[in-house]
């Protein structure tokens, strides 16, 4: 059903090493925000500020956009149109083109026009093989597992470690057995 574990030194190592493995590609330069419900789009305006910070171009759905810019500050955020207008820049010519490296797309339970809309722009990102995202969650721990490696890797350190099983679990079992644990 693909599950994947992977280990890491840290909970954002090991996740993102289990997103690769399951086939997420990690970003490089666009990303597309579009959240449908409100207090999720409100939890999210830092983890957008951070996507940016780190210099991601972002592109948000009507919305989504003018939520980043009134309240986030976003102001090199980039208005896209949803499937149905059709309008450039449109969500569907920026996927087909290979225009964009990440859809976070989190549904909302409102009318058919959003339900048709997330879906056709959900199954384009699919189509396109665009890494996608569906959760906030998950989209979140995503962002601070993205900033984690732009922060080390900025400052010259390694992000990533290519340690063996052991050399993961061994300094636990050390641990458990120094505290009478076996």
């Amino acid at each position: 059903t693909g599950e994947v574990a992977c280990f890491g030194v840290n909970q954002y190592e090991a996740f993102l090493k289990a997103m690769i493995a399951a086939g997420f590609k990690l970003p490089t330069k666009n990303i597309l925000i579009a959240i449908g419900p409100a207090q999720q789009k409100i939890e999210f305006i830092q983890y957008a500020r951070m996507l940016a910070d780190m210099g991601y171009q972002i592109y948000a759905t009507k919305n989504t956009h003018e939520l980043l810019k009134a309240q986030g500050g976003l102001e090199s955020c980039i208005m896209v149109y949803k499937p149905h207008v059709k309008r450039e820049p449109n969500v569907l010519t920026m996927l087909k083109t290979g225009k964009l490296d990440l859809v976070i797309n989190v549904p909302d339970s409102m009318d058919s026009q959003a339900l048709s809309d997330g879906f056709t722009m959900r199954r384009a990102a699919v189509d396109s093989g665009t890494s996608l995202l569906v959760d906030v969650k998950t989209a979140i721990l995503v962002v601070m597992s993205l900033q984690r490696k732009h922060t080390r890797e900025k400052s010259n350190r390694n992000f990533w470690s290519f340690n063996s099983w052991q050399e993961y679990t061994e300094p636990r079992e050390a641990m458990s057995s120094s505290m009478g644990r076996d």
